[in-house]
């Protein structure tokens, strides 16, 4: 690329500061507002390529028109003293999410560096999903592309490839326009071309079939992002990426809890990475918000979990039966009872709210206690391995929990003894 610089009389150039394959991003002054600002210029040897030309102006009208907290708002698109065009924008000061993971290595899957990473997907998810409503497609997110601020914003750069859908849920006053008319672009009038990251792109995009590329495109790129979250590395590799280019079979993607250090996972999040990525894209889900939100609920902890109701009477759960789920009452009374010596004995009532079962679970060892339906009740069930996900039992939280819940059971059945043979229970360390 030849040397590019600003020539204006209103932009004082002070540095490069990125490049790319059209041209250069300059970190200048504006002396009209006094403030720092980011210009990209387009590399001069492009200038009678009217593709090139014609790309860049698109790409300056369509992230100018979206207006969003999540895209780097755009100032002004123009022309310097020697012809060259110019996007000014916003200044974005902080580091890629690409650069963040380097940084941040394993420790990256550490839980409060782990739920921030998540926030700043989520905020990528919340941009691209607007774009979409707007009639956009992305094509090339990867974390080199998106930019966490100094202060915690997060940006979703480089809309030079997107694609304009004939479709949208918004009116015509709401979707993105170009010039050119009809809104398209000029690859998807050549069958066959490639734009994109191949490491993070999926098939349809990757083989050329540009007929086939919707908003499930982006969702298997979003995926890919999230995987590199977990894993730590780009989902495809060469192998894979020659495979689809040559439309063969590709190995599947190994899940990121695979390929990252043992137990560091949640296997939730690995489970929805690997839907976004599926090859197939009726499998993926089927837009942005989809899984936006399946991120979301891991970060509240609050899954789809099946309801159960039950008439006053039932039993919910029998003394010395194995543990294979907790309950959460959402609606009613349960009873806690105790057998001894074939005697009922009712140790406390429960309700809305409260949580009981969860001992056997976390321990593997039979019910302690009886539970019974005091009225008609509506209870969450929480089976072993939703919780086994969601605490991590393969890691070293999981021992204290189990540790805990044994030392609960112990002290459990020292006072069934005590209040059997009337003396006080002996104390254990």
């Amino acid at each position: 690329m030849t040397g590019a610089t600003l020539e204006t009389e209103r932009f004082v150039e002070r540095e490069v500061i990125g490049r790319g394959g059209s041209g250069v991003v300059i970190r200048a002054f504006d002396k009209d507002i006094l403030r720092e600002v980011a210009i990209k210029v387009l590399d001069p040897d492009l200038v009678g390529d009217g593709s090139e030309i014609e790309r860049f102006a698109e790409e300056a009208q369509i992230s100018g028109q979206l207006e969003h907290p999540n895209i780097v708002p755009v100032y002004e698109f123009g022309v310097d003293l020697r012809g060259r065009r110019f996007l000014c924008m916003k200044l974005v000061q902080g580091i890629t999410l690409e650069d963040a993971l380097h940084r941040h290595g394993d420790a990256r899957l550490d839980a409060d560096r782990l739920a921030d990473l998540l926030q700043v997907f989520v905020k990528v998810c919340d941009a691209v999903s607007f774009a979409h409503s707007r009639g956009v497609i992305h094509r090339d997110l990867k974390p080199s592309n998106i930019m966490i601020s100094d202060f915690g914003q997060v940006y979703v750069l480089d809309w030079g490839i997107a694609l304009l859908t004939p479709r949208g849920p918004g009116g015509d006053g709401a979707r993105v326009r170009v010039s050119r008319d009809g809104g398209e672009r000029l690859e998807e009038l050549s069958p066959g071309s490639v734009l994109g990251t191949a490491y993070y792109m999926a098939p349809e995009q990757l083989a050329g079939d540009n007929a086939r590329i919707d908003e499930r495109t982006d969702v298997f790129a979003l995926g890919a992002t999230l995987y590199q979250v977990l894993a730590g590395r780009p989902p495809l590799t060469g192998e894979m990426v020659r495979a689809i280019w040559t439309r063969q079979t590709p190995p599947p993607i190994p899940p990121p809890d695979a390929v990252a250090p043992a137990g560091r996972v949640p296997v939730e999040l690995a489970k929805i990475a690997t839907r976004a990525m599926s090859f197939d894209p009726q499998a993926r889900y089927a837009s942005v918000e989809d899984l936006r939100r399946d991120v979301a609920l891991f970060q509240r902890g609050a899954w789809d979990l099946p309801r159960l109701k039950l008439p006053a009477g039932s039993t919910v759960v029998r003394h010395g039966e194995p543990g294979k789920a907790a309950y959460v009452i959402l609606e009613g009374r349960c009873g806690v009872y105790r057998v001894d010596e074939g005697e009922e004995t009712e140790l406390r009532v429960l309700g809305p709210g409260d949580v009981f079962g969860e001992a056997a679970v976390f321990s593997d060892k039979p019910r302690t206690a009886s539970v019974k339906a005091v009225t008609d009740v509506v209870l969450q069930v929480v089976t072993s391995e939703v919780l086994s996900n969601a605490v991590g039992l393969n890691s070293w939280v999981g021992a204290f929990v189990r540790a805990l819940a044994d030392r609960f059971r112990d002290v459990d059945e020292r006072l069934r003894i005590a209040e059997r043979t009337g003396r006080a229970p002996e104390s254990r360390h």
